[in-house]
């Protein structure tokens, strides 16, 4: 297989777009470029300036090109760690990205299993969450079922822990007091959130605003994870399938309401605390928090002793009763800070009017004027600006009026060169360098000219 068969291939399968198609053409067909007819430098070549994933390249190396898709979705790479572990990611004709998931080939045979999985399946796709990673198709692939999820990009709780050691309190206590609306919705659906790890709680961008604010979401919600194949291949075929364990299918047990609340419970406990001990995780006793982190509110910390506590009675009966003592607590401690704030607010410097002292009708000499300049010397040329500036005193009508006389002179210059195809550059320096020339001459004619009245009122 030669480039160009390489090229033609990605053109059927519609990997890239036919202008991305011949953009890496152009960039790489070039007169300098000895290795122009080596596939494997071309691909390497593609997967370094992102024109396709490390995976699309093995597989259009290897020939096995039905692995490119499933069902109508392009396949981008197979996930193989995190909350997508097993899955894939994949592309639609649109270019939007999505996970596609394996259901496990013994969850499909088995009759109660499978109506399990439609039932939650049925509600996952009509549940529309905006802190539940939603599902959004089915389908079917070479005989194994999947479904395709919403895809995110961002930072997980765990890798945010892995950086920082712990959240802060008040923004950890936000991030959980959201994640515990979304499950308390999720129960209420009676679908399943799973074994919540750290890693399940993703802060996703905004693919409007990537720089914005971020968006909780919960990845593991409505199909019960031991129902997900977790681990996939490509077939000798040349297809994405999910691998078999080989081992009879047992069963399945969710968990309870109360242990998914107290995984919620451990995660806000891990995120105010860190990463915890294995001794931590081995036996489940989780150390008083003050203990560890003293600096977390009393109220709070009392919070998360409850649900993480090993007495089932001492948690909170239901995650919403949770959720609404968590807020209560960070409306309380707001509340408390803007209390304190207010105590130490700056009152703003006003600036004086001169005085003038009132003289006797008698007297010929009329008193000094108190300046309102200060004694500093010349060269200071941070007080300078400011007198000038004083001085000048320009206001906000001035200002808008000067920023928008620029921008239309621009756009008028702009659109005669369009229309004439002349260039008034130079005449536009000229004509701006004479205007600035005449105001600061009329500015230091009308500065000398107070200088001069002060002084002889002075000298009177």
């Amino acid at each position: 297989m030669n480039v160009d068969q390489v090229i033609q291939l990605i053109t059927e399968k519609k990997l890239l777009s036919s202008r991305e198609v011949e953009s890496a053409r152009h960039r790489w067909f070039q007169a300098n470029r000895v290795e122009s007819a080596d596939v494997k430098m071309f691909l390497k070549w593609l997967v370094l300036n992102k024109f396709l994933s490390e995976f699309q390249a093995m597989v259009l190396l290897s020939g096995k090109v039905s692995a490119l898709k499933i069902g109508n979705y392009n396949v981008i790479e197979i996930i193989k760690s995190g909350a997508y572990a097993g899955g894939v990611k994949v592309q639609n004709p649109l270019g939007e990205l999505f996970i596609l998931q394996f259901v496990k080939d013994e969850v499909i045979k088995d009759p109660s299993l499978n109506k399990k999985f439609q039932g939650q399946l049925q509600i996952g796709l009509e549940v529309k969450d905006p802190h539940l990673a939603g599902l959004v198709d089915k389908g079917e692939s070479n005989g194994h079922s999947y479904i395709v999820r919403e895809f995110l990009e961002g930072e997980s709780l765990e890798m945010i822990l892995a950086r920082r050691g712990k959240i802060p309190h008040q923004n950890a206590a936000k991030i959980l007091a959201i994640v515990m609306v979304a499950v308390a919705h999720a129960q209420e659906k009676s679908v399943p959130c799973g074994n919540l790890l750290n890693s399940d709680v993703i802060l996703a961008a905004n693919k409007n605003q990537p720089k914005g604010p971020k968006t909780v979401k919960v990845v593991t919600a409505f199909i019960s994870p031991g129902m997900i194949a977790t681990e996939v291949k490509v077939s000798p075929e040349g297809n994405v399938v999910p691998v078999s364990s080989g081992a009879s299918f047992t069963g399945l047990k969710d968990l309870t309401l109360a242990e998914e609340n107290f995984r919620v419970g451990k995660l806000l406990y891990s995120a105010l605390a860190g990463k915890l001990s294995a001794e931590v995780e081995g036996s489940g006793i989780f150390p008083a928090l003050n203990s560890l982190v003293p600096e977390v509110p009393e109220e709070l910390a009392s919070l998360v002793d409850q649900m993480v506590s090993p007495n089932v009675a001492d948690r909170p009966a239901k995650i919403t009763h949770a959720a609404k003592a968590l807020r209560v607590s960070l409306a309380a401690e707001e509340e408390a800070v803007s209390g304190r704030n207010e105590e130490y607010i700056a009152v703003p410097y006003v600036p004086s009017m001169p005085a003038f002292e009132n003289t006797a009708t008698t007297s010929r000499k009329v008193q000094n004027v108190v300046s309102g300049h200060t004694d500093v010397s010349d060269g200071d040329e941070e007080f300078s600006i400011k007198k000038l500036i004083a001085e000048f005193n320009p206001d906000i009508r001035d200002l808008t009026f000067l920023g928008l006389g620029s921008v239309l002179s621009l756009l008028i210059v702009s659109f005669l060169h369009l229309i004439t195809g002349w260039h008034f550059m130079s005449l536009v320096c000229l004509i701006m360098g004479g205007v600035i020339s005449f105001s600061v001459e009329s500015f230091c004619k009308w500065r000398n000219s107070t200088n001069n009245d002060g002084e002889s009122v002075e000298n009177y």
